[in-house]
């Protein structure tokens, strides 16, 4: 019974103390007198006054709402976030710390985000945030936290207001232009521009639309059927798919893996060809190819949230029975491991596709093993290419030579 009495009155402490005070400053100063009471009592009375006020005073009522400037953004770009506060009364409040919570990587890259603002008898109030140098990833702004106190320290008000909200930071990118992407495609690899535009006399079977198909395509009996712009599938077409599979094993160099894969994927949609998209994590579900924006989206947000692990690597991947593998489709292995073992798993699965290994490593010198492994790509008809960070664009013109 004691125990839960006490229980009970502990919050209520600091302010019993307080008034307790306040009671006996007054009867000091009533039966002492003088001028130096009273004027004891009249200096502590406002403090005490405000300082139980502030304790009753309800900091959870307010009205927080938080504004972004935008919820999508590049990796390395700054985002603003403004907080709006408002009340329905005018107390004074000498100060009040406002914190954003930020939760998943965001949190982990970045502290707490505070800033004091003094509100005094203002009834609203805002504040502004800029989260700098965002890295990749869909992040959570969580709750903003509330904090103030009184003149002498004794009471501090605190409050949390759940505002969950989303933003996703697409991977940064290069927008890569180089003259020799067409003589590339023109060499079988995979489906240009202008080979996707040509008729084809020898159709296979009927697909979905997808943008970029011409009106010539379309198969009005199989639209009527099936409800939906269907058109004809040519031999060709299937002869010249296209799939970008990232290494996902851990890595050093696992972001500029992301960056690079980003960029080859911006290019070549936007020349118009269609690709597929998968990492080399065996429960990963692979994009299948498409193009235009709509696939450039699902691909960068494929990037955004991929994370390095030990889970995922070339060699399991092609130690299995991945369904991209079955298809027969060119490939682009974008790593930054690659040895002979790898190579020779690679060419076990490799019957008429072409095969494109980019390999991205901070050292410029290869080592033995990595000349060993590119040399043994070379014989088995694969092309092997060894870029640097920051310098994708020379290693392109590289590979296309070979």
């Amino acid at each position: 019974m004691m125990k839960s009495l006490v229980a009970k009155i502990r919050p209520y402490a600091k302010v019993i103390v307080l008034i307790s005070l306040v009671v006996f400053a007054f009867g000091f100063a009533m039966f002492q007198g003088g001028f130096l009471s009273w004027f004891l009592f009249y200096t502590f009375l406002p403090f005490s006054l405000y300082s139980i006020g502030l304790f009753f005073y309800p900091i959870h009522k307010f009205t927080v709402t938080r504004s972004l400037d935008r919820t999508e953004l590049r990796a390395g770009e700054t985002i603003e976030a403004r907080i709006e506060i408002t009340r329905k009364d005018r107390f004074p409040l000498l100060f009040l710390l406002v914190g954003e919570e930020l939760t998943g990587r965001l949190g982990k890259n970045m502290f707490m985000k505070k800033a004091f603002i003094f509100p005094w008898f203002r009834k609203s109030f805002s504040i502004t945030f800029l989260l700098h140098n965002l890295p990749r990833g869909e992040h959570g702004l969580s709750a903003i936290r509330l904090k103030t106190g009184d003149m002498i320290g004794l009471f501090e008000k605190e409050a949390n207001y759940d505002l969950p909200k989303k933003i996703l930071v697409w991977p940064a990118y290069y927008d890569l232009s180089f003259k020799q992407l067409e003589n590339f495609f023109d060499q079988g690899e995979a489906g240009s521009v202008k080979k996707m535009q040509r008729e084809h006399s020898i159709v296979s079977g009927v697909r979905e639309y997808q943008p970029g198909d011409q009106m010539s395509w379309i198969n009005w009996k199989a639209t009527a059927n099936k409800n939906a712009i269907m058109t004809k599938e040519f031999e060709e077409q299937k002869s010249h798919d296209l799939y970008i599979i990232l290494d996902e094993d851990s890595s050093d160099s696992f972001e500029d893996l992301v960056m690079f894969a980003a960029s080859l994927a911006h290019v070549l949609l936007k020349k118009g060809i269609l690709i597929g998209y998968t990492g080399s994590t065996m429960d990963e579900v692979p994009l299948p190819i498409r193009g235009g924006d709509g696939q450039r989206r699902n691909i960068f947000y494929c990037l955004a949230k991929t994370e390095a692990n030990g889970q995922g690597s070339l060699s399991s991947l092609f130690g299995s029975h991945h369904p991209v593998l079955s298809q027969h489709a060119a490939l682009i292995l974008i790593t930054s491991h690659l040895n002979r073992r790898i190579v020779e798993q690679i060419s076990a699965y490799k019957t008429n596709q072409s095969i494109t290994i980019f390999c991205i490593k901070k050292e410029e010198k290869l080592t033995a093993e990595e000349l060993v492994a590119k040399q043994s790509a070379y014989t088995r008809g694969m092309k092997v290419s060894y870029l640097e960070p920051g310098r994708f664009e020379s290693g392109l013109v590289e590979v296309m030579a070979q």
